[in-house]
Parts: C-alpha cells; structure tokens; sequence
C-alpha cells in the first residue's frame, strides 16, 4: 500500500500539467442587484403589455439568483421561467435556438428532455453576458401570452442591465 501511494505522490508530482496549475479558477459573476433589476424590467415590461408573467435570472451555472412573478401569474410560470434560464445560461443560447426547425412540440420536448432534462427548447430565455463576452447567466420569461412576447420582456430585462455588464 505505501508503494502505491509513494508511486501516486511521485506521478503527481513530475506531471508538468499539475505542476504549473493554480489549482482555482476565477469567474466572473453577476451581482444579486443586477439580477433583480433585470428581472424586475422584464416583469414590468410585461405587465405594461397585459401580461401576468413570472421571471427567473439564474448565474452561470444556472443557479437560480432572482425570481419574480406578477400578482396574478399562475403557478407555473416562476417554474417555466427558471427552467428557460437555465437553458439559456447551460447552453449559452436562446432557448428558442435549440428547437429543431421542422419538429412538432411534442418532438422538441421529448428531444430536449433526452439531451438534457430541464432543457426548454422554446423562446423567452436568453443568456447574458458580460461586455467582454463571459457567460454571467440567463434570464427567463414564462406567461407572457406567446414565445416572442416572453423574449422580448427578457431582452427588456437584459437591457435594463446591460451597461453594468463589465
């Protein structure tokens, strides 16, 4: 047994690769406050259009960070919209773009389920990035009376936040 640990300690050791590893990493992350002014615009923006929404911004590791609903949004749309964003911020996509062009609904959730359960291949879920160009999360909109709707409360959402993106 010692030689076995003796001869772990000595490849770890002379491999190279570890040896100049820091052993961490840094990341950039998106504050609390953006999150939820992100998802407070998008939450407005949709009510100003008649909508009873709900709202999730999740980090980049989609990590839920806030999530809003409407007074009157149903009881699934916080769940619909943390699962775009969690799309949106796994994929580093719109959650829209991974629906395949010519497949029914039921094909795009069995698809999606497949690939990754929790996946929502439907739009309302976009990612957010930072001005250099880093993966900080994603915003999602569920309730909003239609895809393009949800998606363009998010990209409200977004906009609210994006010159604080550094």
């Amino acid at each position: 047994m010692r030689s076995l640990v003796a001869g772990f300690v000595a490849l770890v050791a002379a491999s190279p690769a570890l040896a100049q590893s820091s052993g961490t990493h840094t990341v950039e992350v998106m504050d609390i406050q953006l999150a939820m002014k992100a998802a407070l615009r998008a939450i407005l923006v949709c009510n100003e259009a008649g909508y009873q929404v709900g709202v999730s911004v999740v980090d980049r590791f989609g990590i839920e960070q806030a999530t809003l609903r409407s007074n009157m949004g149903g009881a699934y749309v916080t769940d619909r919209a943390r699962q775009k964003a969690w799309t949106a911020a796994i994929y580093n996509a719109p959650a829209g773009a991974l629906k395949p062009e010519k497949a029914s609904a039921s094909e795009t959730a069995a698809l999606a389920a497949a690939a990754s359960p929790g996946a929502v291949p439907v739009p309302g879920g976009i990612p957010i990035l930072s001005s250099s160009g880093q993966m900080l999360g994603g915003i999602g909109v569920a309730g909003g009376g239609g895809s393009e709707t949800e998606a363009e409360c998010a990209r409200a959402g977004l906009d609210a936040i994006r010159d604080h993106l550094e």
